[in-house]
C-alpha cells in the first residue's frame, strides 16, 4: 500500500451505520458517505473515487441497481455489496453485470473489513499500475530500436510487477480461502447438532415405517454435509489441495442411498424415478466413495430439477473387469428441457448455466457441473453429456476403479453393533461454548460411561485446569469468546509439570483450511476431529490418545450421525415434546435437565430479546433468534421462529402499524412456550 490515503465512498440508508464505518476507518481512508443512492452520484460526480461499498437493501434504489446505473460513467472504482444470505440472486447478478470485488455478509468485523478493504485497494493500485504500464509500452513500441536498452531495464522493472503480483493474488486467494472457511464453520455448527440428534433418534424404539424414514434424514444430513463442501472443494481443486481417499466402499449401498435420498424429490414433482444395476458389478471397490457420491449426487440433483414430467433414470454398468480393476460406466438419463449443441461445453464452467434464465426459473449458482467434471478428471475419469432440446439430456462418466477382495459382511463387520463401548474410568473436560454441542457431547460421552466436565471458554478451561489435575482427556472447540481453544491450549503446556505437558488435547474444529492439522499441532495439540464429528472418530481418537491408561480399546463402528425436521403445517401455539424427549433416548433425568435449561434459556431470551426491541437493537435481535432457533424447530414451534424474524424485519423497514399487533403475538408466544415448558418438566420431575 502506498502512503497516499484513498477515497472511498461508503453508501448506507441507515445513518448509524454510516458513523460507525467512518469512526472505524477515518484514519486510514478518505471517507465520503452517502446515505441512498442520489447523494452516492453526487459524490462521484465531484470527488475520485477509488473504492465503493454499498448495502444492498435501501429504499427506492437497492445497491445492485445503484452500482448498474454508475459503471459506464466511472468504471474505475473497486465495487463491494454488503449483504444478507438472503440476497443471493442480487448478488450473482451483480457478480455478472457489475464486475463486484466482493460481496461482505452482514454484520461486518471490523479487522475482516479492514482486511477486505485494503486488498480491494491493492487491486486497484495493480489495475492502475498496469494500465500505465501498457500505455508507456505502447509508446516505447513505437521507438523500438533508439529505445531497446531502456526497454530492456523497464522489462525487468515489469517482471519485478508480476512478482509482485503474484503475490497479491496468493494474498487474494488466502483471503478467500479464510472467507469460505468462516462460512464453513457457521454453517457445520447448526449442522453438528443436526447430526447428533439424528444418531439418537435412531437408536430410539421406532418402528418399521419410521426407521427406513431416519434412514433416509440420516442419509440426506450426510449428503448435505457433503454438499456443503462443494464450494469449499472448487476452491481446494483450483489450489490443487484437494486430495483422495482410498478406501474400501460398497458401491450398490452407495447408489441405492443416493437414490432414496433423492426419491421424494422425484415423487414431489410425479417423476418415475428407477435405478439400474449391471449384475456385474463388484460387491466392494476401493477408492473415493465421498467424491463419487458427490459426482452423482450433482448429475441427478440437475436431472430432477430439470424435468418436469417424465423420468431420471440411474444406472451403472460394467465395461471391464480385469486385472482387479472395474471400469464403469455411469449415466443419469432425464426426459428434461435438454441442452443445445453449442453450450455443451460452457456449461462445465464456474457460474455458467445453459441460458440467462436458467438460475431465475430453477435456481442453483451453476457450479455443481463445474465441480462434478474435475472430480470425474481427477478420479481419471471422462464425462460426456448428450442432449436433444426439448427431449432430454444423458451424463455418461466411465471411471476405473481397482477392486477389492474384501466381502460385503466383512465391509459392513456384522457384528460391530456388539460392540459395548466404554470410557469408565476417563474424566473428559469438555471446552465448548455452544450449548446444543455441549449437550450432544454429554449425551454420547455419558453413554460411554465418562466423567465428564464443561468450561464455557479457554480462559475458564485454564482456570480448571490449574484447580484440578484429575482430568484425563480435553475436547476444545477452537472458536470461542473471552480465549479461544489454540491460546488456551498453549496457556495449559506452558503451565508447570509434566501432567500439563502429557494431557491429551484434542481440537474440535469446523475449519477447512489447508494446514489445519500444522496449526492445531503447533498450537501443542495432540490432534483434531471435524466438526459435525463422526461417533466413531470421537470414540476412537479418544481410545487412540488415552489407550493404556483405562484398558479402553478402539471401537469396531457405529452409525454415523443425526437431523430434526420441522413438522407439516405447524399450527400456532403447540409444542411437539416428543422430538425433544426422543433426543434423550427415554432418560427421564436427561430430558429433565434438557427442559430446565430450556426454561432458562427462554427467560433470558425473552427478557434480552425485549431489551434489543425496544433499543431497536437489529444486530441483537438476529444474534439472539439465532441462538434460540434450533430449540424452536426441535419443538414444532417454527411458527414462533418465523413471528420473531417477521418482527425484527417490520422494525427494521420502519412497517411501524404493524410491529404492535406483532410484537404481541411473539411475546405471547414466549409465554406459552415458557408455560408449557415448564409444566412438562414438572410432570417429569414428579416420575423421578
Amino acid at each position: 500500500m502506498k502512503e497516499k490515503k484513498y477515497n472511498i465512498l461508503y453508501v448506507d440508508d441507515e445513518e448509524s451505520n454510516l458513523r460507525i464505518f467512518r469512526a472505524a476507518f477515518k484514519q486510514y481512508y478518505n471517507i465520503f458517505l452517502a446515505v441512498n443512492a442520489a447523494e452516492g452520484l453526487e459524490v462521484l460526480q465531484k470527488n475520485e473515487i477509488h473504492l465503493i461499498i454499498t448495502d444492498q437493501r435501501m429504499p427506492k434504489m437497492t445497491g445492485v441497481e445503484f452500482l448498474e446505473k454508475v459503471i459506464d460513467d466511472y468504471p474505475d472504482p473497486i465495487r463491494i455489496i454488503l449483504t444478507g444470505f438472503s440476497d443471493i440472486e442480487d448478488i450473482i447478478r451483480a457478480l455478472n453485470k457489475c464486475s463486484i470485488y466482493r460481496y461482505i455478509v452482514k454484520p461486518w468485523n471490523r479487522e475482516e473489513m479492514k482486511l477486505t478493504i485494503d486488498k480491494a485497494l491493492e487491486a486497484f493500485q495493480l489495475r492502475r499500475d498496469n494500465s500505465s504500464l501498457v500505455n508507456e509500452l505502447k509508446g516505447i513500441n513505437n521507438s523500438l530500436e533508439e529505445k531497446i536498452k531502456d526497454r530492456t531495464g523497464e522489462l525487468i522493472e515489469a517482471n519485478k510487477m508480476m512478482l509482485q503480483a503474484k503475490e497479491k493474488a496468493e494474498h487474494a486467494s488466502k483471503a478467500k480461502e479464510i472467507f469460505l472457511s468462516t462460512m464453513s464453520h457457521e454453517i457445520r455448527t447448526p449442522l453438528n447438532a443436526i447430526i447428533g440428534i439424528s444418531h439418537l433418534l435412531a437408536k430410539s424404539e421406532l418402528t418399521a415405517e419410521q426407521t427406513e424414514n431416519v434412514e433416509i434424514l440420516e442419509f440426506s444430513a450426510k449428503s448435505l454435509l457433503s454438499l456443503i463442501n462443494d464450494i469449499l472443494d472448487l476452491s481446494k481443486i483450483e489450489a490443487g489441495k484437494i486430495e483422495l481417499e482410498k478406501i474400501e466402499f460398497n458401491l450398490l449401498t452407495l447408489m441405492k442411498g443416493i437414490y432414496k435420498s433423492l426419491a421424494p424429490r422425484a415423487d414431489e414433482k410425479k417423476l418415475l424415478f428407477d435405478i439400474e444395476l449391471d449384475d456385474e458389478l463388484p460387491e466392494v471397490l476401493l477408492g473415493d466413495q465421498v467424491r463419487l457420491g458427490q459426482i452423482l449426487n450433482n448429475l441427478l440433483s440437475n436431472a430432477i430439477k430439470f424435468t418436469e414430467s417424465g423420468t431420471v433414470t440411474l444406472s451403472a454398468k460394467v465395461q471391464a473387469l480385469e486385472d482387479n480393476k472395474a471400469t464403469i460406466l455411469f449415466s443419469v438419463k432425464d426426459t428434461g428441457i435438454g441442452i443445445q449443441d453449442e453450450l455443451r461445453e460452457k456449461i462445465f464452467e464456474d457460474f455458467s448455466q445453459a441460458s440467462s434464465d436458467t438460475t431465475r426459473k430453477f435456481g442453483g449458482t451453476g457450479l455443481g457441473l463445474s465441480i462434478t467434471k474435475r472430480l470425474v478428471t481427477m478420479l481419471g475419469g471422462t464425462i460426456e453429456l448428450e442432449s436433444i432440446m426439448g427431449q432430454g439430456s444423458e451424463f455418461k462418466c466411465v471411471i476405473t476403479f481397482e477392486t477389492s477382495a474384501v466381502t460385503e459382511q466383512e465391509l459392513n463387520g456384522e457384528d460391530k453393533n456388539l460392540q459395548v463401548r466404554d470410557l469408565k474410568g476417563l474424566k473428559v473436560l469438555v471446552v465448548e461454548d455452544n450449548k446444543f454441542n455441549r449437550t450432544i457431547a454429554k449425551k454420547f460421552l455419558s453413554n460411554w460411561n465418562a466423567t465428564i466436565d464443561f468450561a464455557f471458554n479457554g480462559l475458564e478451561a485454564v482456570e480448571k485446569m490449574q484447580a484440578d489435575t484429575s482430568y484425563q482427556f480435553i475436547l476444545m472447540d477452537i472458536q470461542m469468546p473471552e480465549m479461544d481453544g489454540f491460546q488456551a491450549t498453549e496457556a495449559i503446556r506452558q503451565l508447570s509439570g509434566d501432567y500439563y505437558k502429557n494431557l491429551p488435547i484434542i481440537a474440535l474444529t469446523a475449519s477447512t483450511l489447508p494446514g489445519e492439522r500444522e496449526k492445531v499441532l503447533a498450537a501443542g495439540m495432540d490432534d483434531f476431529i471435524m466438526k459435525p464429528f463422526n461417533p466413531d472418530t470421537l470414540y476412537d481418537t479418544i481410545v487412540k490418545f488415552s489407550e493404556g491408561r483405562n484398558g479402553l480399546k478402539p471401537s469396531q463402528g457405529e452409525d454415523s450421525p443425526p437431523s430434526v425436521s420441522v413438522p407439516e403445517s405447524p399450527e400456532r401455539l403447540q409444542i411437539n415434546f416428543e422430538r425433544f424427549k426422543k433426543m434423550t433416548e427415554n432418560d427421564n433425568a436427561f430430558y429433565m435437565e434438557l427442559l430446565d435449561m430450556t426454561v432458562e434459556d427462554y427467560e433470558m431470551f425473552k427478557d434480552d430479546f425485549r431489551g434489543a426491541f425496544l433499543s431497536s437493537d437489529f444486530k441483537a435481535m438476529s444474534e439472539l433468534s439465532h441462538k434460540i432457533r434450533p430449540s424452536m424447530i426441535v419443538m414444532g414451534m417454527a411458527w414462533l421462529d418465523e413471528e420473531v424474524i417477521s418482527l425484527r424485519q417490520m422494525l427494521k423497514e420502519g412497517k411501524l402499524d404493524h410491529v404492535s399487533v406483532l410484537e404481541k403475538r411473539v411475546f405471547e408466544g414466549l409465554d406459552f412456550a415458557l408455560q408449557n415448558l415448564k409444566s412438562e418438566a414438572e410432570v417429569v420431575r414428579k416420575m423421578l
